[in-house]
C-alpha cells in the first residue's frame, strides 16, 4: 500500500474510534520529505487526542498494532494541550515537521507551537552526544562483524541526517528539500566528510548493505564528522 494512503487509513480508523476526541493528524518524515524508501523508511505520524489514558490506549491498540505492520513505526501520540506545552523539549522534531507536513485530520498540530533556537540547540546537543556515545558502543559490540558495522551506520544515517538540518537552522540557513544536498552543506560547515555520509545515504536509500571493518576510512570519517557536528553545536552557545 502506498505509504500515504496507509496512514491515511490509520487516522481514518482513528476518527471512527474516537470522532471529534481526535483533534489533528499529521503525516511527516521522510514520506512528507518525497525521500521514502520502500521496505526501509519508517511511515511517521503524529496523532493529536484531547485525552489519553489506559482505556484510550485498550480502544486503539488493535488497529494501531496492524498498522505498525506495514508502517514500521507507532503513532506518535500526545494529548493535544500536552502537545503544545512540550514544544520546547520537542524542538527538532517540530522543525523538521514545519519543513515538511501534510494534515491528515483537523487542525495544523504546528500552529500553536512556538520555535525556540535556544531548546534546539539544547536537545541537539543533549541527543547528539547521546547518539554518539550509541554509535561508538555499537562498533565496539560489532567491530569483528563487518556486516553489523554496516548495519549500524546505515541504521544510524536518519537520526545524523536530522541533527545536519537542526545545524543548518541553528546558523540561519534554509535547509536544502533533499538529504544529499543537506549532508554537503552541513558537513562543509562542520568540517567534516560529506563523502561518507554520501556513500551511507547512497547505500540506504538503493537497499544495499555495507560490509565494513570497524576500522574502515569511512567508518573513521563517518564517526569522525558526527563528533565534529557535536562540537560544532557545543560552541554555539559560546
Amino acid at each position: 500500500m502506498d505509504p500515504r494512503e496507509s496512514a491515511r487509513k490509520l487516522v481514518s480508523e482513528w476518527a471512527s474510534l474516537f470522532g471529534g476526541r481526535l483533534r489533528s493528524a499529521l503525516l511527516f518524515g521522510s514520506v512528507a520529505r518525497g525521500e521514502a524508501i520502500p521496505g526501509v523508511s519508517d511511515i511517521n505520524v503524529l496523532l493529536l487526542i484531547d485525552h489519553i489514558d489506559p482505556a484510550t490506549l485498550k480502544q486503539a491498540s488493535a488497529a494501531t498494532r496492524n498498522w505498525i505492520k506495514t508502517s514500521r513505526e507507532a503513532p506518535l501520540l500526545f494529548e493535544a494541550d500536552q502537545w503544545v506545552r512540550a514544544a520546547d523539549v520537542f524542538a527538532i522534531e517540530i522543525a523538521d515537521m514545519r519543513d515538511a507536513h501534510e494534515v491528515l485530520h483537523g487542525t495544523d498540530a504546528l500552529e500553536a507551537c512556538r520555535a525556540d533556537e535556544g531548546a534546539m540547540r539544547l536537545q541537539a546537543e543533549r541527543e547528539l552526544r547521546g547518539k554518539l556515545l550509541q554509535l561508538q558502543t555499537g562498533l565496539l559490540v560489532a567491530a569483528d562483524t563487518p556486516a553489523d558495522v554496516g548495519t549500524l551506520l546505515l541504521q544510524s544515517l536518519p537520526s545524523f541526517t536530522t541533527y545536519m538540518r537542526t545545524v543548518l537552522r541553528l546558523t540561519g540557513e534554509a535547509v536544502p528539500g533533499n538529504t544529499p544536498a543537506v549532508i554537503t552543506r552541513a558537513a562543509e560547515l562542520v568540517s567534516g566528510n560529506a563523502d561518507a555520509y554520501q556513500q551511507v545515504w547512497e547505500a540506504r536509500r538503493n537497499g544495499r548493505g555495507l560490509k565494513l571493518s570497524v576500522d574502515d576510512a569511512l567508518v573513521d570519517a563517518y564517526y569522525d564528522t558526527a563528533e565534529k557536528m557535536a562540537d560544532y553545536v557545543d560552541t554555539l552557545r559560546r
